[in-house]
């Protein structure tokens, strides 16, 4: 997966949101950075971090009356990004409607005021990977801005704002120090795999790097159809996104560490899907309620209607589209929040019919 210390909701304990709204244009900001405040929070032991995530959850649901957590996710010194909101949902946290409108919030579990709580290379490794998952697949803009561009406050803090320029995922960005270790490979046949570089290859924008071609090349070995040109852009990233369903790594489009190393690491399956046979993802979430009237929609409906599924070609999104939407992530193992996304709409034209 691309985050590579992912925890969903179910994992940490999360209770269920009493209402979510999907009115957010983050294509028109980004992410917004947050810490939890002027006294010292991170856990020494990560066995503890859940809780604090749900002890915040606790006091913005019961203390302020929010509908769920503020944040979109939230980040530990472990190096663990625990899911918050989630992708496509408006965020409490940013403190204007502005800033809720058009930014995802990314919360790191640190904070401090005279004495500031340790920020290591894990946390800002948490923070990169989350963002480059939001703009992928969230469909987040390229802004990573302070909390307190949006409303008077310290908030990040000063520590954690002057590791902002390393949160970014693209090239040319610190790594922290600390990337994951390469898993062995299945057996000695299988080419060691180059250290994971750091960087985080997504779309859009477009990433260029010289581990763009190594990736690439690596991919046109096992056959895929490719360029090898250093330049991460809309076919590399259909290419990613039918080769992490084909793997059941998370399908988000990101060549983070674990679709790195499986490009190395995993046996090559004769006869995969074609992922060119897909049109391009048109850049926006599907989801309902309310309901989303888009070109887009039809698309995917008419692509649905002929892998056999019962679902009008209206190109309105609306309760029909997201119980079909809702038992085909089940089907095909995919995160199943009813959003068709660019894992789901790939999807529908790689993946298998059954």
């Amino acid at each position: 997966m691309s985050i590579p210390r992912f925890v969903p909701r179910s994992s940490w304990g999360a209770r269920s949101a009493t209402k979510i709204s999907t009115n957010i244009s983050p294509e028109l900001g980004g992410v917004a950075i947050h810490h939890t405040g002027g006294f010292r929070f991170a856990a020494a032991d990560h066995r503890d971090c859940a809780g604090q995530v749900r002890g915040i959850q606790r006091d913005h649901m019961d203390g302020n009356g929010w509908w769920d957590i503020a944040y979109t996710y939230l980040v530990c010194n472990h190096g663990y990004v625990f899911e918050g909101r989630g992708v496509g949902l408006r965020s409490a946290a940013n403190g204007s409607d502005f800033g809720n409108q058009r930014y995802y919030a990314i919360c790191g579990l640190v904070g401090g005021f005279i004495v500031y709580d340790e920020i290591t290379p894990q946390l800002v490794y948490g923070f990169r990977s989350a963002i480059a998952h939001l703009r992928s697949v969230g469909n987040a803009g390229t802004g990573t801005e302070p909390h307190g561009i949006f409303v008077s406050t310290d908030c990040p803090g000063s520590r954690l704002y002057s590791l902002m320029p390393d949160m970014e995922p693209g090239p040319g960005k610190g790594s922290g120090g600390w990337v994951p270790k390469p898993p062995p490979p299945m057996d000695s046949s299988y080419p060691s795999a180059p250290v994971f570089p750091g960087v985080f290859l997504h779309y859009p924008p477009a990433t260029v790097h010289s581990s763009a071609r190594t990736w690439q090349q690596r991919m046109a070995a096992r056959g895929w159809s490719i360029s090898v040109d250093d330049v991460y852009g809309e076919q590399s990233r259909r290419v990613c996104l039918a080769f992490q369903q084909e793997k059941g790594l998370t399908v988000d489009g990101v060549v983070g560490a674990r679709t790195w190393y499986a490009a190395w690491n995993t046996p090559v399956t004769s006869g995969g899907s074609d992922p060119s046979a897909a049109p391009a993802w048109p850049g926006v979430l599907f989801s309902y309620p309310p309901a989303t009237v888009h070109p887009g929609v039809r698309t995917w409906q008419q692509r649905m209607a002929a892998r056999g599924w019962n679902i009008g070609t209206d190109g309105v999104y609306g309760p029909q589209s997201r119980t079909v939407c809702l038992d085909f992530q089940r089907e095909k193992g995919l995160t199943t929040d009813g959003i068709v996304g660019p894992a789901t709409w790939q999807a529908a034209w790689a993946s298998p019919v059954t």
